[in-house]
């Protein structure tokens, strides 16, 4: 080595090199399928077609006949464009998932969401009412895209259900949300001029916001003042220019679902079944760690609820069993006896269920004990149910079926069938409660055509 080459110099300028030659990774660029880029532009005007739903504040449930024509007209529209976007919505489902093949839950799941579209859209049924409906389909097709894309926390119906809901509805939507508009971005990027169009597309984006929030604010100044109104009108008409101001709230909707529902199918569609696994054994593994009571506290707590229940029994005995045997007591009529009480004992039932829930997995052991506890509660919980279903039964007997007695039919089935399905649970450890939830969405969805 030369004298007059310093050492330290040397190591330097050997470093420079190495790090001209090993070059550092670059970041991953965000990419995208065909599919995907498609989607993001086609749930746009899916979303609008939703947002018919926003119209009115009309209950379809209350109108009859006798209502004005142009509210039957808007009522119509509403109904079959919700129909539409449901088929929509499945479509665009079975194009993200077509690879994968098709479970029986998830063909359960259409068959209920397709119930549940048709019932509104032909307006079929009236056990429940539109709203309530509606209502029930979103729940199904949230749970049918979960199912088709095979992102359940375990697979399958587990008892990890609630989860699997809050994924759904918050997890997938929420932490994809600017999933869309990345999505969108792909479609306008070059490599060479990925920053013009980046800047060209966030121009647009900003401009269209401009205009929106323009009409909204010239919405509220033509409502504040008459004259004004009256001129803009006046405008409007020489230029044979006029604008919708009702469709701006809908463009809103519009935006905030279509994000909304495109982060639940895109990220779906990008994450993988075993980050979504993941999940799922971080929640179990936290109701693990709840394991921390005494046996023997749940054991008390339990025994005071079935004590307090044994009594109630015992004072209201003569009352309540007349169910047993159909007979109605001398001092109610049919009515008062169907209704009295029923929707609070049903009201004990998930009380009950709650209960057992924390005591079944937060008890250090389950021990025999602890599980017999828990046993006697589930029947007497049994026994709440059945009554109710009795006294609903003999109000059905005398004066037929109507829609709020096909619900209360429906509500003690359900409740009751779901004590059955705990007791063999907790147990034999049979899977039952899947057993639970498909027959009661079944039903849930047969009712909406009745």
């Amino acid at each position: 080595m030369n004298e007059n080459y310093p050492d330290d110099q040397f190591k330097n300028d050997q470093q420079n090199n190495y790090d001209q030659t090993v070059p550092e990774a670059a970041p991953a660029v965000f990419s995208t399928g065909i599919i995907e880029k498609i989607m993001s532009i086609a749930v746009f005007p899916i979303c609008f077609i939703y947002s018919y739903l926003f119209i009115n504040d009309i209950d379809t449930g209350y109108i009859n006949e006798a209502a004005p024509e142009y509210m039957m007209k808007l009522i119509n529209t509403r109904n079959t464009m919700f129909g539409i976007f449901v088929i929509l919505f499945l479509v665009m489902g079975e194009i993200f998932y077509w690879k994968r093949k098709r479970s029986w839950e998830s063909t359960a799941m259409m068959i209920f969401v397709i119930l549940g579209a048709v019932s509104v859209c032909f307006s079929v049924g009236s056990v429940w009412d539109t709203g309530v409906k509606i209502f029930f389909t979103h729940l199904f097709g949230v749970y049918w895209v979960l199912c088709r894309s095979g992102r359940l926390a375990k697979g399958e119906t587990s008892n990890l259900l609630p989860w699997d809901g809050i994924t759904g509805f918050f997890v997938m939507p929420c932490k994809n949300w600017p999933l869309n508009v990345r999505t969108i971005i792909t479609i306008f990027r070059d490599k060479k001029k990925r920053k013009a169009n980046v800047t060209t597309l966030i121009v647009i984006l900003a401009s269209i916001v401009g205009i929106i929030l323009f009409l909204i604010a010239m919405s509220f100044l033509r409502n504040a003042d008459a004259g004004f109104n009256s001129a803009m009108t006046a405008i409007s008409d020489i230029f044979i220019f006029d604008i919708d101001f009702d469709i701006i709230p809908r463009l809103f909707i519009t935006v905030f679902f279509a994000t909304w529902m495109y982060g639940l199918f895109g990220g779906c569609y990008r994450e993988t079944e075993a980050q979504v696994r993941n999940r799922g054994d971080l929640v179990m593994g936290f109701i693990e760690k709840l394991r921390k009571v005494p046996d023997l506290v749940w054991i008390i707590f339990i025994g005071l609820f079935s004590v307090f229940y044994i009594l109630f029994f015992v004072i209201q005995g003569k009352y309540l069993f007349n169910a047993f045997i159909m007979k109605l007591p001398q001092e109610f009529t049919y009515s008062q006896y169907a209704r009295q009480g029923f929707g609070d004992m049903c009201k004990v039932v998930v009380v009950n269920f709650i209960l057992l829930w924390l005591a079944t997995r937060t008890s250090v052991s389950n021990s025999k004990a602890s599980k017999t506890a828990c046993a006697v509660l589930t029947l007497e919980s049994m026994l709440f149910a059945l009554i109710g279903f009795l006294k609903i039964a003999m109000y059905i007997n005398a004066y037929g079926f109507t829609p709020l007695r096909f619900q209360s039919i429906w509500a003690a089935t359900v409740l009751f069938f779901a004590c059955i399905c705990f007791m063999i649970n907790m147990l034999s450890g049979k899977k039952t409660m899947r057993i639970w939830f498909y027959v009661s969405a079944a039903s849930l969805a047969v009712l909406c055509m009745v």
